[in-house]
């Protein structure tokens, strides 16, 4: 059993490729490589398309503005290492090195705060929860994260409105120390990527469309 002053152990990394060799695949583990690795891609492979244009348009205007102090090169790492900390998961990243750990209380009232939030903005219509704490309704250990998931609406404006609400949210969630697993989807059926035997925590559904979507998978509503 974890505490704040005893955390669970880190569990280990799911990698998309398993290196052969033990040694490379006990480092790959390590708290270090894992952060370098996220830096590089910044979990580029999760985001749909929308999302992903978003990512490259904002990490190039930071270049662009920063080229001409700095020099190309040097512009390139910090505009992506400006993205990685402002627009990333870094705090997600942290939940696989030995020293992090996060009171599941602090998890669950972020959770309801942002909840609050979106469901006062009108333009956003489907929000849910995966993961542990989708299927729990609440953080189930020191070592969660929050996986969000929201989708766009369409067209340019709904588009832009969605991953500048993503940026807020992340900005939010890095200085409140937060690990804050969130994506803007095209579409809600990007959400048959994961597994259909866990509860999906719905925060939102305006127009009942994830219900229909999703009618034999175990829906949880968050109060």
């Amino acid at each position: 059993m974890s505490s704040p002053l005893c955390p669970s152990r880190p569990k280990a990394k799911a990698f998309p490729l398993v290196p052969r060799a033990p040694w490379l695949a006990a480092a790959l583990q390590s708290c270090s490589a894992i952060l370098a690795i996220n830096w590089c891609f910044q979990g580029m492979r999760g985001m749909d398309r929308g999302e992903l244009v978003f990512r490259l348009l904002l990490e190039s205007l930071l270049w662009l503005a920063l080229a001409p102090a700095t020099g190309p090169i040097a512009a390139l790492l910090l505009a992506h290492t400006v993205n990685f900390l402002v627009n990333g998961q870094l705090w997600v990243c942290a939940r696989y090195c030995r020293f992090w750990h996060r009171a599941p209380a602090a998890l669950d009232r972020f959770l309801r705060e942002v909840a609050g939030e979106l469901r006062a903005i009108g333009w956003v219509e489907e929000v849910v929860c995966i993961g542990s704490c989708g299927a729990a309704a609440v953080a189930p250990h020191d070592r969660a994260d929050i996986d969000l998931r929201l989708i766009a609406p369409p067209g340019p404006v709904g588009w832009l409105k969605a991953n500048l609400l993503l940026l807020r949210l992340r900005a939010r969630a890095l200085v409140r120390f937060v690990p804050l697993d969130v994506y803007v989807y095209d579409r809600a059926e990007s959400l048959r990527r994961f597994r259909q035997d866990e509860p999906l925590l719905v925060i939102l559904d305006r127009r009942g469309r994830l219900a229909e979507l999703f009618a034999t998978r175990q829906l949880v509503a968050l109060p």
